[in-house]
């Protein structure tokens, strides 16, 4: 370990002693002397003239908000592998991952003027949500502290000295500076190495995502953390179990799609509000990925799937119907997060609240105090809400769900454990796809149609089987070195 130390201090002083590096002279001196210092702490010329990176990682991932248990911090296996060819602005990151609801191996990757996404699951790719470089992979260099190096030698000239602060008992001084496609950064630098330690930025959505690197390590004269830890406000989203950098041995073969991969089959069109009748009196309504369906209970509504934007969706829903009927009940199906953003929307609309018990808490916090008993309605292991019947089931997506059947259209709604994504044909299966249904099948329900709280088409249930039918339980269903090897036990 002292060797190691050692090691690292002798290059640091031979990088500094080396270079004094000049910034644009927009920047002021404070800014100067940090930005100076962190591209010599990081290999001088070496890091501004540097071609292409390659970070091969191991993370333990946790979501918050979307653990199997409500309250407890479930973390599963993610690997990454991003290879970036930084002077042509070209990316591919291929990521794998498997929890108790799903197993996912993709690659978004920059081929020609386009860039696509690969489902090795499914064998096939499409256009990518990502319309550039840096919307595409600027996760990938935000959460590598030699990137963020990199860029900063690139935007000097946004560079705004922040002050000091002590961080982990060692004085660093705070840099911020514009990146593409992200609120502004700022860097703690250590005020001894010129080595990053942390990277913090304020985002509308999430608030406060904080980037910590630690056990900085050398590899061709260019430093780089081993270590990375990441959080969205205070919960840890991200611990590494291990971090392979490697700089310019990125291939141009990498910005292509795989042989044998082909387009995949027309999707469903989700880019406008749509309001779809699926039987008399049960209207399916939304955009996006966040979809409700209504259901006409006589002098009243039933509302069920609470995502964002509820108000728009019951709006669209009246107009289409044709009346005016108050909504009565929403009816939340599982306790994680996304899923719950409608329910300030449905409490201020005077709607009482259907929720599993272990639901609850985070609804609370979604409608930003605590629901009256009057206005919330704990699940038993069968509620009937007049046309509507709901199910307190277990799947691998949550120990608690509210499976909702409508008898009079012969429907069920769910959410993320099957979603239609093709105009033809079923879509991937996953772990959850199969526990929901041999949970719907153990409860002997008719069921002809499956809706989704994230897609627009009305699934017929044979599709459903047909799905799991072919659906493949192996954790590395692709056989790509990403996951060969790779046990979900």
């Amino acid at each position: 370990m002292n060797k190691l130390k050692n090691t690292m201090t002798a290059a640091l002083l031979a990088a500094s002693s080396m270079l004094a590096i000049a910034t644009t002279a927009q920047a002021g001196e404070a800014e100067d002397a940090v930005i100076n210092k962190v591209i010599n702490a990081y290999g001088g010329d070496k890091l501004t003239n540097l071609r292409s990176i390659r970070i091969q990682d191991t993370y333990k991932n946790h979501v918050p908000g979307q653990g199997y248990t409500s309250g407890y911090v479930e973390f599963t296996l993610l690997k990454q592998d991003a290879q970036l060819d930084l002077v042509n602005e070209r990316g591919s990151i291929e990521g794998w991952s498997a929890n108790w609801n799903f197993t996912f191996n993709t690659r978004t990757v920059t081929t020609g003027d386009d860039i696509v996404t690969i489902n090795y699951n499914s064998g096939d790719y499409q256009p990518a949500a990502f319309a550039d470089y840096y919307t595409a992979y600027g996760a990938a260099i935000r959460i590598t502290d030699t990137l963020l190096a990199h860029q900063l030698s690139l935007r000097a000239e946004s560079a705004e000295y922040q002050g000091e602060a002590i961080y982990l008992a060692r004085r660093h001084e705070m840099l911020s500076f514009e990146m593409p496609s992200s609120p502004v950064v700022t860097l703690y630098v250590d005020s001894e190495t010129g080595l990053i330690s942390k990277m913090v930025r304020r985002t509308p959505a999430f608030g406060d995502l904080t980037y910590q690197f630690r056990n900085h390590t050398f590899s061709g004269g260019i430093a780089y953390a081993a270590d990375f830890e990441f959080f969205v406000g205070d919960d840890v989203n991200i611990l590494t179990l291990s971090r392979d950098v490697s700089f310019n041995a990125v291939r141009p073969s990498t910005f292509a799609v795989d042989r044998g991969v082909e387009q995949e089959p027309a999707r469903v069109d989700t880019s406008e509000t749509t309001v779809d009748e699926i039987a008399p009196g049960v209207h399916h309504v939304g955009t996006g990925f966040g979809y409700t369906t209504f259901v006409d209970a006589g002098d009243h509504v039933i509302a069920v799937g609470g995502y964002p934007g509820l108000n728009d969706r019951y709006a669209a829903y009246l107009e289409a119907a044709g009346h005016e009927k108050p909504l009565r009940y929403q009816i939340a199906t599982h306790h994680h997060t996304d899923h719950l953003g409608g329910m300030g929307e449905a409490f201020a609309l005077n709607a009482t609240i259907v929720s599993p018990a272990n639901a609850v808490a985070n609804i609370n916090a979604a409608v930003g105090e605590d629901v009256p008993e009057n206005r919330l309605m704990i699940l038993d292991e069968k509620t009937t809400l007049g046309p509507v019947e709901v199910y307190d089931i277990a799947t691998s997506h949550a120990e608690s769900y509210a499976a909702v059947y409508i008898p009079a259209a012969k429907a069920v709604f769910q959410a993320d454990h099957y979603n239609g994504l093709y105009v033809d044909g079923p879509s991937p299966a996953g772990v959850g796809t199969v526990t929901f249904k041999k949970a719907i099948d153990d409860l002997g329900l008719d069921v002809e149609t499956l809706l989704s709280a994230h897609g627009r088409k009305a699934v017929a249930w044979s599709e459903v089987e047909q799905a799991v039918a072919v659906y493949d339980p192996s954790p590395c269903v692709s056989g790509r070195p990403i996951c060969r090897g790779v046990t979900t036990e």
